[in-house]
């Protein structure tokens, strides 16, 4: 039956097009923080978030157990 061939193919196209998209969707690049690190005296990361697009860099640390402080830097 040629409706059977056509529905079966129709699906094996649905079915590697999704595969291909889930497979594209879990395969981000992903950029860790180089050069120096910082640990509290817990042994916690010191992590500082900044956003390079603005003209004074702004950056964000997290100080006293959670608080967030934006200062230009």
């Amino acid at each position: 039956m040629k409706s059977d061939l056509y529905t079966k193919v129709v699906l094996a196209v649905i079915a590697l097009s999704l595969s291909v998209i889930a497979i594209q969707l879990t395969t981000k690049e992903a950029h860790a923080q180089s050069g120096r690190f910082l640990f509290a005296s817990n042994g916690a990361l010191i992590v500082t978030v900044c956003h390079p697009v603005d003209t004074p860099l702004m950056c964000a640390d997290v100080i006293n157990g959670g608080q967030l402080r934006v200062v230009p830097k």
